[in-house]
């Protein structure tokens, strides 16, 4: 079984992270090829294919991206009964190793629940507790007022707007408290 041997210990009442396992490509399949999780990415929905491909990636380059101690990309769990209902991560962003960039994405079927942002703050936490970051960003559309508001209650300031890759991205940061 494939698995990776790097896991961030993030956990909360109702959600953890683990490695990737072979097993989750069913449920990563199921979630990123749901056309309304790719609403305001631009992306097409993930063929069994791509997220294969993707999984395989996550495998091989466990510690790609020149990946230092604090990045990651895992599976979201639901605490009580072991269900993968999304992925999360903390991504390397821009030259700069002390800024991280905070990602999730959760099943449709689990969004309005909370998730985001119990699983956003414990993220958050872990990056400045366990990464050592003094920085941490995270971007959306302009028009995804749910992430908006998500990045608003776990802390993050809204620091402006940009045009990337011909999408209208809004900009949240948040720094370690010194």
């Amino acid at each position: 079984m494939m698995e990776l041997d790097i896991s961030p210990s993030i956990r909360t009442p109702r959600l953890y992270v683990r490695p990737w396992h072979e097993g989750d490509l069913a449920s990563l399949h199921k979630i990123m090829s749901n056309q309304s999780v790719h609403t305001y990415t631009e992306e097409a929905p993930w063929t069994e294919d791509k997220a294969r491909a993707v999984l395989d990636w996550f495998h091989s380059n466990k510690s790609g991206w020149k990946w230092k101690a604090g990045y990651f990309n895992c599976p979201l769990i639901l605490t009580d009964c072991h269900t993968l209902i999304g992925r999360v991560g903390l991504n390397p962003y821009g030259e700069d190793d002390a800024i991280a960039e905070i990602e999730w994405t959760i099943c449709e079927e689990h969004w309005h629940q909370g998730y985001a942002t119990e699983i956003g703050k414990a993220i958050l936490e872990y990056g400045f507790r366990e990464g050592g970051f003094s920085s941490i960003i995270g971007f959306t559309a302009i028009r995804n007022m749910s992430a908006r508001q998500v990045m608003k209650k776990i802390g993050m300031e809204h620091i402006g707007d940009r045009e990337q890759h011909n999408r209208k991205l809004s900009i949240f940061q948040i720094k370690r408290s010194q």
